[in-house]
């Protein structure tokens, strides 16, 4: 069976999923809609797509999408949502989701009326240094954990022209570091960590010339007993030809070992007592951050044609957003939040 896509948006990061949907089976990218014409008449001839729109009704209308794929800012999600949901279409769409819970919640319900898929292309679950982490951490071979601590430093965030030539934006994001970046760690960690029951944060804004915060640190407490550390700095890089690609460094500790994440997606395992040898494993340098998106989008056509519920659904992805907003509490507060 071959499903019909749409995507709308043609911005920086939708070259990743139109190159991922070139290479998925039973996938047929049938329009574009963007309403900066040019630029989606460039992306239709890029990646060979026949038909291109700048009014999504009219796009549905004449294609009649069975996916579509939003690619656009978040204070769009919302509206184009609901009309590709009121299509009957499958939708999958960018993070940050919504602006708020109260936004989220409002298009999860509208899925659900709809009876329709609904997810969230959180694709940083799917990079393969994560995808081998949690396997190794399926077979204890770290023992029983302590903590996990990553150090976020893509370098990409100084100076007055910060992100301007990628994601202009981001500059007007009143809640950046966390609503933007951190939203993948969160759901990162409880990939890999389990529940999160309490979190404490402190966050500051190093760049004038953005409107939000772009450094901080954030305590997660997980139901399992595991202490997490955040530290994140987009101002400051760390050694890796491609600070994107990782966009920093992990480091899991337990009681029989410890793993390490470096900047070029290598993991290395230190025996408690022992010497770190690198862990050897297979994973593939193409299209974004080890093929993630090709690897969230596979995911995500499977489980539209097998009729099976994803762990990156709407309403399994807004836990999510509810401890982004715990994190924001607590930095106004002062104090740990119960999540």
């Amino acid at each position: 069976m071959t499903l019909t896509v749409a995507g709308v948006g043609t911005g920086y990061f939708a070259q990743y999923h139109f190159e991922a949907w070139q290479r998925i089976d039973n996938i047929e990218l049938v329009a574009v809609c963007d309403h900066d014409t040019n630029r989606a008449h460039s992306t239709a001839r890029r990646y060979g797509i026949p038909m291109v729109f700048d009014d999504l009704e009219t796009m549905l209308q004449q294609t009649r999408p069975e996916v579509v794929d939003i690619i656009t800012p978040p204070d769009t999600h919302e509206s184009l949502a609901g009309i590709a949901l009121a299509a009957g279409a499958a939708v999958i769409c960018q993070k940050p989701l919504a602006p708020d819970v109260a936004t989220a919640r409002r298009m999860i319900k509208s899925a659900e009326q709809h009876n329709a898929f609904f997810a969230v292309h959180e694709n940083f679950r799917f990079q393969p240094w994560y995808q081998e982490i949690r396997r190794l951490l399926g077979h204890e071979t770290l023992g029983d954990l302590y903590s996990a601590s990553f150090r976020l430093r893509p370098g990409d965030g100084q100076g007055s022209d910060a992100y301007l030539e990628r994601q202009p934006y981001f500059q007007q994001m009143e809640r950046f570091l966390i609503h933007e970046t951190g939203i993948h760690f969160i759901d990162t960690y409880r990939y890999l960590f389990g529940e999160i029951q309490r979190v404490y944060a402190d966050l500051r804004r190093l760049n004038p010339a953005i409107a939000g915060e772009d450094a901080g640190m954030i305590l997660f407490d997980f139901k399992s007993g595991i202490r997490g550390l955040w530290d994140a700095n987009r101002l400051a890089d760390h050694t890796a030809k491609d600070t994107r690609l990782t966009m920093g460094e992990m480091l899991i500790e337990g009681s029989e070992a410890a793993l390490r994440l470096d900047g070029a997606g290598r993991l290395f395992i230190r025996p408690k007592g022992g010497v770190e040898s690198t862990h050897p494993y297979d994973w593939s340098n193409q299209g974004f951050a080890g093929d993630s998106v090709f690897a969230c989008q596979r995911h995500l056509i499977q489980c539209i044609l097998e009729k099976r519920p994803s762990p990156i659904s709407g309403c399994e992805y807004l836990r999510n957003l509810v401890i982004e907003e715990a994190i924001y509490e607590s930095n106004h507060k002062g104090e740990k939040i119960e999540v």
